[in-house]
């Protein structure tokens, strides 16, 4: 009885040997540490960039709102500025398999100044209100024109596509509906398509903004 009991034992622990050996995240084996992948996990840079010194370098869009975006006309809840009160900016990172996608400048500039814009290509994401107010992702990108989802991001389709926000140098990712992303003093929001990257940029404010 013993050494059947032996007999399975052995068994039992060769067959767990060889099935582990395809690792459960669908990395190469013997990689080690991060790697890129669609199920990989970033970490922020150990430096910090200055944010518009690398606006990125794939011009996938068009400046300023599309046909469907902001014209003059209140839109997703956003209106045209009437007053500079209430000031705070937030920034943007688009990823798509490695490469960072610049993003519009006049972004919701079309028709009147919009309480969400950009100026230019930093991805720079300025609220100006007559009030406090609390703004979303998705609002940004109805002023834009563009779709967001976990499936189209601006029209990029066809890969998977992940969320990650850091405040204050503290990156997590957010899993929920993206066009609830609060936008909110100094947050940092990457948008990532395909290939994750092992590491994302870390964001250094300008002293102006």
């Amino acid at each position: 009885m013993l050494k059947k009991i032996a007999i399975v034992a052995v068994a039992l622990a060769q067959f767990g040997c060889g099935g582990g050996g395809g690792g459960g995240s669908g990395s190469p084996a013997g990689t080690g540490g991060p790697t890129a992948g669609t199920g990989a996990t970033p970490v922020l840079a150990a430096s910090a960039t200055l944010i518009g010194t690398s606006p990125g370098v794939t011009p996938a869009w068009p400046d300023g709102s599309t046909s469907t975006g902001g014209k003059g006309a209140t839109i997703g809840g956003v209106e045209c500025l009437t007053s500079e009160t209430y000031h705070l900016h937030a920034h943007l990172t688009i990823i798509k398999d490695g490469v960072t996608q610049r993003v519009p400048q006049q972004i919701g500039l079309t028709g009147c100044a919009y309480e969400l814009h950009t100026h230019d290509y930093s991805g720079v994401i300025h609220v100006e209100t007559s009030a406090a107010k609390k703004f979303t992702l998705g609002q940004f990108f109805a002023v834009w024109g563009q779709p967001l989802s976990s499936t189209n991001v601006a029209g990029l389709t066809g890969s998977p596509v992940r969320f990650f926000t850091s405040d204050a140098d503290n990156l997590s990712e957010y899993t929920l509906d993206p066009t609830a992303i609060e936008i909110t003093q100094h947050r940092s929001i990457y948008i990532v398509i395909g290939t994750v990257p092992p590491t994302l940029p870390k964001d250094a404010w300008p002293a102006t903004l």
